[in-house]
């Protein structure tokens, strides 16, 4: 298994009198630089996460991470997964003090969460199964594990049914993510793909990886921007 070091990318520091969306411009164009620079070296893109403030941490390769701000629990245990070996999968930023991170396809490691939530991810853990993805919104939430399986709460009601008749075709369910109030993204299959209410910008380059048959890896949001993993280690955005 080839190893990558992590690279560990600082917010810039700012002046108190700097607005809010002025310093998330900033993080924003940060990540966007870090997404760019893994992209060149052809390296796979595993997840990217937000938390509300805007800072991002991102997992690529086998072990790699990039971050602009994470608790410092979290930094700890990247760092013994990173020197461990041990493959870095998904993460979830809820806040600056709340995460969830995977890590060696069956295993995680969360801190602050909803009560509910954190019993849910725990009665997957007990299942022995994979943790394929985690995607979470105000109480909305969305967790994949095993060949086709999840756990949904809150979701709009087409996702429901969609993730209903993906279930009933034992079709793979990849990835998921919200937007909006009721915005959403399903990847399923190799190349399948289901979203409603999301950006019309988004809403073509999705199209268009559609119709060319393009693998969708990844959709991840802060707010209106958008980011696309494809192909493994390609990504388009609106940062």
């Amino acid at each position: 298994m080839k190893k990558l070091l992590y690279i560990i990318v600082f917010s810039v520091l700012v002046p108190l009198i700097t607005t809010a969306q002025t310093i998330d411009s900033q993080l924003l164009e940060n990540c966007k630089k870090e997404l760019a620079d893994i992209s060149a070296k052809k390296v796979d893109i595993h997840d990217i996460a937000f938390n509300s403030d805007g800072h991002w941490l991102i997992l690529y390769g086998d072990i790699g991470y990039s971050y602009s701000y994470i608790p410092s629990s979290l930094e700890n245990m990247l760092g013994k997964l990173n020197s461990a070996g041990t493959s870095i999968d998904k993460a979830l930023l809820l806040s600056d003090s709340s995460f969830v991170l995977v890590y060696g396809g069956k295993q995680y490691t969360a801190q602050s969460l909803p009560t509910d939530f954190a019993t849910e991810l725990e009665a997957v853990a007990k299942k022995d199964k994979n943790i394929k993805s985690v995607a979470y919104k105000n109480g909305t939430r969305l967790m994949v594990f095993g060949s086709n399986g999840f756990i949904a709460r809150g979701l709009p009601q087409k996702m429901v049914a969609k993730l209903a008749q993906l279930n009933k075709k034992k079709a793979p369910i990849r990835e998921s993510a919200f937007y909006g109030t009721d915005g959403w993204v399903l990847l399923y299959g190799r190349t399948g793909m289901a979203f409603q209410g999301i950006p019309d910008d988004l809403c073509s380059v999705l199209q268009k990886f559609a119709k060319k048959g393009t693998v969708v890896n990844l959709v991840r949001f802060y707010g209106d921007k958008w980011v696309v993993v494809y192909d493994g280690y390609k990504v388009e955005t609106n940062i």
